[in-house]
């Protein structure tokens, strides 16, 4: 007789399975519980609006000298670019002969895009406080958005052997595009940690789960050390800047309002300057590794 046709395994059965799911729902509401908070904070918050604009003066104080770097990473951000970019991706996926992936990983750029849009264009708003200029809001960042949902997508529809070193090359481009953002003055820390925790949010939400074996597996524990490494330092380089601040240093009216604060004391703007990248590095990190986790043992 012939041999009984196995049946299939439900993936609800699997523990490994449940295990990585939840892992995935966690990932996705942390990124949207953090996306509120930091918002609310750096918006509406006297202290936060601080925070958030002398990080980002300090920043550009501190790298001045390297903003023709700054201007050539944000130039690269464009529509032809998104769209070519669209093309490899989509091209990837069919060589592998999984067209559902590029549609995941294209649906959440598109997704997170929009999001980001919509939530800096016509729901979020940044009050005057009188503490920094009255530069009206900024957050979540476009650039930002585009470059971490892109790097993304790259990490979902990679193959096996070159999906750990796309994780890092996506770390990489986006902490590079991130801190270009703040040199240039377009951008304070929570714009761009806002954007690349709504990117997260998609990518965690979309890409697929898969039990197999990947190279570079070892590797996805340096990154988040890395990435937790950077919130230590960030938060040391953070609190020793600020030490002494007083809400009385904020002059608005002076360069974004920190101007004469950071003068007396110069090296306050590199340590900033080292506690903006950090944090920015630091939340890139982590949600380039989480994405990557979803596919391998």
């Amino acid at each position: 007789e012939a041999e009984a046709a196995p049946t299939p395994r439900r993936l609800s059965s699997d523990g490994w399975y449940r295990l990585k799911l939840a892992r995935r729902l966690a990932g996705v509401a942390i990124c949207l519980l953090a996306t509120g908070l930091i918002s609310h904070v750096a918006l509406t918050t006297s202290y936060g609006q601080v925070i958030d604009t002398i990080l980002m003066e300090g920043m550009m104080r501190s790298a001045s000298q390297f903003e023709g770097f700054s201007t050539l990473i944000t130039s690269i951000v464009s529509v032809p670019v998104m769209g070519v970019v669209g093309v490899i991706v989509a091209l990837v996926a069919a060589a592998r002969r999984r067209p559902t992936l590029a549609g995941r990983a294209l649906g959440a750029v598109v997704g997170a895009n929009i999001t980001t849009q919509v939530l800096k264009d016509y729901i979020l708003t940044r009050p005057n406080l009188g503490v920094t200029t009255g530069a009206g809001n900024s957050l979540p960042s476009g650039h930002t958005t585009v470059a971490v949902t892109l790097s993304l997508a790259f990490i979902v529809v990679a193959p096996q052997w070159f999906r750990s070193p796309a994780a890092w090359i996506g770390w990489a481009w986006t902490s590079l595009m991130g801190v270009s953002v703040m040199m240039e003055g377009w951008h304070r820390p929570s714009d761009v940690i806002t954007a690349a925790l709504i990117a997260g949010a998609w990518a965690l939400a979309l890409s697929p789960i898969e039990r197999r074996p990947r190279h570079g597996a070892k590797v996805q524990r340096v990154m988040v050390w890395a990435s937790l490494g950077l919130i230590v330092i960030a938060l040391l380089a953070t609190g020793a800047a600020m030490w002494g601040f007083s809400m009385s240093a904020a002059s608005p009216g002076s360069g974004y309002g920190f101007e004469d604060f950071l003068q007396i004391r110069p090296w306050r703007s590199r340590v900033l300057g080292v506690a903006a990248v950090a944090w920015v590095s630091a939340v890139c990190g982590l949600i380039m590794h989480e994405v990557d986790r979803l596919a391998g043992e």
